[in-house]
């Protein structure tokens, strides 16, 4: 279910996702999904410093195969809180969902962040489902960034 994880973080009700890669937005006119037009993503190398105010996004070390009866949702983790950095996510990985877990991380402090390989800034816990789940079909499947 989940791959390349690290046993010391499986907690009671929750694992610890560890940050693998931050990609940055390139600078485009106009974002316009409707018309499909998406920034283009610049993987930036680890150790990173993040200036107050500035978005990265991360993607996990860890991947996952959700089975069909359980989902989880996604929370920052209180590391995260207490250094001001706003973990944005989904919120939900869906039954069915393969792949690394994609979030945004944006500096809300006045202060430099470093960011590193295998920082831990984001929890998931796993729910069981009853009843019949269809299995999700994103374009993200495989943990795509865009």
């Amino acid at each position: 279910m989940i791959t390349n994880y690290k046993t010391e973080n499986i907690r009671s009700c929750k694992y610890t996702f560890r940050l693998g890669e931050i990609f940055r937005h390139t600078s485009v006119d106009l974002v316009d999904v409707s018309q499909e037009r998406f920034p283009q993503l610049t993987e930036i190398s680890l150790p990173y410093v993040l200036q107050p105010g500035e978005f990265v996004i991360g993607r996990t070390i860890e991947e996952l195969d959700t089975p069909l009866d359980l989902m989880s949702i996604y929370a920052a983790s209180s590391l995260s809180i207490r250094i001001g950095l706003n973990i944005l996510s989904g919120g939900i990985n869906d039954p069915g969902y393969r792949g690394n877990a994609i979030f945004g991380i944006h500096n809300v402090s006045q202060n430099k962040i470093k960011l590193f390989y295998g920082m831990e800034l984001l929890h998931t816990a796993f729910l069981e489902l009853k009843g019949k789940a269809i299995p999700v079909q994103t374009r993200y499947m495989g943990g795509k960034i865009l």
